[in-house]
């Protein structure tokens, strides 16, 4: 399972005082980022495409200054694709419940996944 931190920011909430629906996917998109970044590919990135995306919110997000922290766990491992299960909370209240499809790409078209890649996923899986 992976963690991200992420400290909400003024401009991320909308006239009501929440979260904007729309910062929670930005905060997803933080948290792969940090994910992927974190497995050394022989100096190669991680290139991949968000083919799926769900997200359910769980109850309201209000501003405050303390971060919320998003927890991600693979799901299941492809030929070329891999799901993600996402989780923003702090430590009492579940915000929000996603799931994210990555598919790997290489010169714009799906690729399969290296035998290193698929074991820094496994690596990843809830437990």
């Amino acid at each position: 399972m992976h963690s991200y931190d992420i400290q909400l920011r003024r401009t991320d909430i909308d006239a009501q005082h929440h979260l904007n629906n729309v910062v929670f996917a930005q905060y997803l998109d933080e948290a792969r980022a940090d994910l992927l970044a974190r497995h050394d590919a022989g100096g190669r990135a991680w290139r991949v495409v968000v083919a799926g995306q769900r997200l359910t919110y769980r109850t309201p997000l209000m501003f405050r200054a303390a971060p919320v922290t998003v927890t991600s766990a693979v799901e299941r491992v492809g030929t070329s694709s891999f799901t993600l299960a996402h989780e923003v909370r702090d430590g009492e209240n579940l915000y929000l419940t996603a799931t994210s499809t990555l598919v790997a790409i290489d010169d714009g078209a799906p690729r399969p996944l290296t035998d290193a890649e698929r074991e820094y996923l496994v690596t990843l899986t809830a437990r």
